[in-house]
């Protein structure tokens, strides 16, 4: 382990111990200093006491082994033993027993430097070390009083130094005692520090996870919406405010159940959610904040916490409007297509015997024995005139009808159609109006679209009472889309049968057909149209909106 990298904690102590046995060091071999043996000779050049020698050199010595090994002596676990670990530990040993060798009994109470090799090995093994290392010094204390003093009988030897072995003991167990409360403590630190670490990296990992799953949820297409129990809306992502106009402070708070066609139907659904734990899916109807309506492929699902509890209700959701108008516009064109194709097998094998019928009809009624029955003949040859106006409209839903395309301008159309159309309107007491903008040319068959303007005004003037004003414009739309529009100002059209209009056959008229609006949106779809309603109680806007070629 590098100094520097070292914790704060662990470079405090580590100056502690070194500082502490310096000191030791110091006081050993101050002993020697300040022994009256050791004297230089004044021949010796230089002129100086040799014990200074001593003392420099063995400072010397110990400072450099003290700095060279603490890293690995004053850190490492205080429970392993190293040969240099080994040496360390032997040296203050061996410097003390050198000094009461060479000091002798020239100083006093000189054994007390056995309480420095003590307090080292303590400090560096913990309390069985300075146990172990009393032991000893008490083992060198009697052989120093038995020897080199001359005191022959041990056991008052001992009885002489016991305060002072005892003290030997005590400063080996307690000095013991906290060097192994602190290792503990460092042990416990170090395992704390490695926990935190991998706590913390687990943490990081989680809130990356968590942050790349919030980048996937908010950059979905999806709609992504979260509430709560209560059904109160708690999150909502970019998707669901791009398509519905919702901003997340908008809706924050308000219940889920507000953005949907049904409400109560959407709260029963909610609740048997929360109330089974089962998923459900399925299409449904939702508002925009400009309060248009549009389709949604949804999916909910409950969000359980770790005891298996209903905390949320998740909202996966797609608009599917384009969709489900792309397959209502299919529809009809199947129903149009079948329409035609019937028309154009069956419609002229129908119209060559009721020419023939309506012939020997009018011949009839011109003889003179027939004349009584002239009523009943004009009134047949009537019914056949208007079945064979019906079958022509018939045919003219016939997909193979062949057409003439020509570049053209649709106000010309619609300006040349006006006289008409406003005569219709001043026999029915009502009034038409005009607002025509400057539109591109377009291939268009100049009579099928004067077919299709004639029906779409016709049934907007029969839609409204006297009084009513037919507004008829032409523009371009933001898609560079040019559209063509009859407005009426009728009661509209009741929200049960919308789905129904352009149905062959169907009408809401008591001598309607059902083929008027039919025939418009096979005019329509032959000129790359597509014919939109709008209804309301103010009136109806059917819009004619021919698609741009690709």
């Amino acid at each position: 382990m590098v100094t520097g990298d070292m914790p704060q904690r662990e470079k405090e102590l580590q100056e502690y111990l070194i500082t502490t046995h310096m000191l030791c060091l110091l006081i050993m071999i101050s002993s020697l200093v300040l022994s009256n043996k050791f004297f230089a000779s004044s021949q010796i050049y230089p002129v100086i006491n040799l014990r200074f020698f001593a003392l420099a050199g063995l400072v010397a010595l110990g400072v450099v082994f003290i700095f060279q090994t603490r890293n690995s002596l004053f850190l490492g676990d205080i429970n392993t033993m190293s040969l240099t670990k080994a040496a360390y530990l032997a040296f203050p040993l061996v410097v003390t027993v050198v000094t009461l060798l060479a000091v002798n009994n020239s100083l006093d109470n000189v054994e007390t430097v056995l309480l420095l090799p003590v307090l080292v090995v303590a400090s560096m093994t913990g309390k069985t070390g300075g146990l172990l290392m009393s032991t000893l010094c008490t083992f060198i204390l009697v052989l120093y009083n038995t020897w080199i003093i001359g005191n022959t009988d041990i056991y008052r030897t001992v009885e002489a130094d016991l305060l002072f072995i005892g003290m030997m003991y005590v400063m080996g167990w307690f000095v013991g005692s906290l060097t192994n409360m602190e290792a503990d403590h460092r042990r416990r630190l170090n395992r704390s520090l490695c926990s935190l670490k991998e706590e913390i990296a687990s943490r990081e990992k989680a809130e990356e996870q968590l942050r790349v799953l919030s980048c996937a949820v908010e950059q979905s297409p999806v709609m992504v919406v979260i509430a709560g129990t209560d059904g109160r809306i708690k999150y909502v992502n970019n998707s669901f405010t791009r398509i519905t106009g919702h901003a997340p402070e908008d809706v924050a708070g308000k219940e889920i159940v507000d953005y949907y066609g049904n409400r109560t139907e959407a709260s029963r659904q909610l609740s048997e959610i929360i109330k089974t734990g089962q998923e459900w899916k399925g299409e449904i109807t939702s508002t925009k904040k400009n309060g248009e309506s549009y389709w949604e492929n949804a999916y909910f699902s409950p969000l359980r916490d770790s005891e298996g509890r209903i905390t949320h209700i998740l909202k996966f959701a797609e608009d599917i409007t384009e969709r489900k108008q792309i397959e209502k516009e299919m529809a009809g064109l199947d129903r149009l297509n079948l329409v035609g194709e019937m028309a154009a097998s069956i419609g002229h094998e129908i119209r060559n015997p009721m020419t023939t019928v309506r012939g020997f009809l009018q011949l009839l009624n011109g003889k003179e024995e027939c004349r009584g029955y002239k009523e009943y003949f004009d009134l047949m040859i009537q019914e056949l005139d208007r079945a064979n106006s019906i079958i022509k409209e018939y045919l003219s839903l016939a997909k193979n009808r062949p057409v003439d395309y020509k570049k053209q301008n649709l106000n010309g159309i619609v300006q040349a159609m006006l006289p008409l159309i406003t005569a219709d309107a001043i026999n029915s007491n009502k009034i038409t109006e005009l607002n025509l903008q400057a539109v591109p040319d377009l291939l268009l068959d100049e009579k099928e679209i004067r077919q299709l303007l004639l029906n779409l005004a016709r049934n907007g003037l029969e839609a409204m009472n006297p009084g009513g004003k037919l507004t008829i414009r032409t523009f371009v739309n933001e898609d560079a889309e040019v559209v063509l529009s009859v407005q009426d100002q009728g009661c509209g059209i009741a929200p049960e049968i919308v789905d129904k209009i352009g149905t062959p056959f169907f009408t809401t008229k008591e001598e309607g057909t059902g083929l008027g609006l039919a025939v418009c949106f096979s005019i329509a779809a032959r000129h790359n149209a597509t014919i939109k309603l709008d209804t309301g109680t103010g009136g109806t806007t059917f819009s004619v909106v021919f698609r741009k070629k690709d």
